[in-house]
């Protein structure tokens, strides 16, 4: 049957060669259609239909640079002499056959044939990944693939206006990191899972990213879509956006998802200068309280002290605490009753301390009653 349809193609005047392209609803797909160094200054198209209808999708006569058409670009690079021609957001109903060519007379155009079938991406894969890290975090992007594309060659593209693969970071081997940049990538055949880990991120990281797989060097399938936003660093929360079929991944700080098993992002979660501040505000309080229960107490027990000492006369100091105590004790006897019979003197105390030089003058004596 191969056979028969390479014959058939033969017959078509033009066709070159054919290839055989599969997309993913909600994905896009990068074909490279070679053309003759003769003809650089040709125009170039991409139709879709049979040969006798084909109806242009897009045709320009710009040189190495890219023209957009709606849904489709198309960028010939004369130096290669090769076009390509990228076709986003595919929908299943894009699946036909399509013609990309050199503008040279009608039907003798020299061709290829490219028979496009898109299915849907549900059945394997995620369509979209929405990521976001705090910067100098890194990113962690897992994406999954159908396993017929097992063998194929893996990649990340970082999407610029309508060039979906403007930067690309791809990993040929299973099972083993390919460093490129900032990005390293690796793939697990037997999971059939794309892992990207994207380190130090600063805010020029924020962008849209493709995860996809290349069947040959003349097209790409991209599959997922991921948007990956980095904020400031004190914006620390990580989350994903709901997707429509499993995939894991590890992270190295918080993550929101929807989906139990969706990729994940890793981050560091930085302290926040509110909580920061708060803590050190109450170690201080803790800090200055016991300063001051100790500077109390200790205060008290030296004011206990002192009216202890106050009130007592020591050998040590009786001359100098005798006039105070003596007075006091002359205060406190001079309000004491006298007797009531003067003559009484077996009762009497002098509180003078000085006693009479003639003991028949009683006018100096001062009686107290005794307690």
């Amino acid at each position: 049957m191969k056979i028969i349809w390479t014959f058939t193609l033969l017959m078509i005047p033009g066709v070159l060669s054919s290839i055989s392209v599969t997309g993913y609803s909600g994905g896009g797909v990068s074909i490279t259609c070679r053309y003759d160094r003769g003809y650089t200054d040709k125009n170039k198209y991409f139709c879709k239909g049979q040969w006798s209808g084909c109806k242009d999708q897009i045709r320009t006569t710009t040189k190495n640079k890219r023209v957009d058409s709606g849904r489709f670009s198309l960028y010939d690079d004369t130096r290669a002499a090769v076009f390509t021609v990228t076709i986003r957001d595919l929908r299943e109903e894009d699946s036909d056959i399509y013609y990309c060519g050199t503008d040279i007379y009608a039907k003798y155009d020299p061709k290829t044939e490219v028979k496009l079938n898109v299915v849907a991406a549900a059945d394997c894969c995620q369509k979209s990944i929405s990521l976001s890290a705090a910067a100098g975090a890194s990113v962690n992007i897992s994406c999954r693939y159908p396993q017929s594309h097992s063998a194929d060659v893996k990649f990340v593209c970082r999407r610029s206006g309508s060039d979906l693969c403007a930067e690309e970071t791809s990993v040929k081997e299973s099972r083993r990191w390919s460093a490129e940049g900032q990005m390293q990538l690796y793939d697990d055949r037997e999971q059939q899972l794309l892992t990207g880990i994207i380190s130090h991120v600063t805010q020029q990281h924020s962008a849209e990213y493709w995860c996809g797989v290349q069947s040959d060097p003349g097209h790409k399938s991209f599959i997922t879509r991921v948007l990956v936003n980095v904020t400031e660093a004190n914006s620390h929360r990580i989350s994903t956006s709901p997707s429509s079929s499993p995939s894991s991944s590890s992270s190295s700080s918080s993550l929101s998802s929807s989906s139990g098993d969706s990729p994940l992002v890793s981050s560091v979660s930085p302290i926040t200068g509110s909580l920061l501040i708060i803590s050190v505000s109450v170690l201080l309080l803790l800090i200055f309280t016991v300063i001051l229960i100790v500077t109390v107490t200790l205060w008290r027990r030296r004011q206990s002290h002192n009216a202890h000492s106050s009130s007592h006369c020591t050998p040590a100091n009786i001359d100098a605490a005798a006039h105070y105590h003596c007075d006091y004790e002359e205060t406190e006897d001079s309000y004491r009753p006298l007797p009531t019979n003067p003559s009484d003197s077996t009762n009497a105390i002098y509180a003078n301390p000085e006693f009479p030089t003639v003991p028949s003058d009683s006018t100096n004596t001062i009686y107290a009653t005794p307690e």
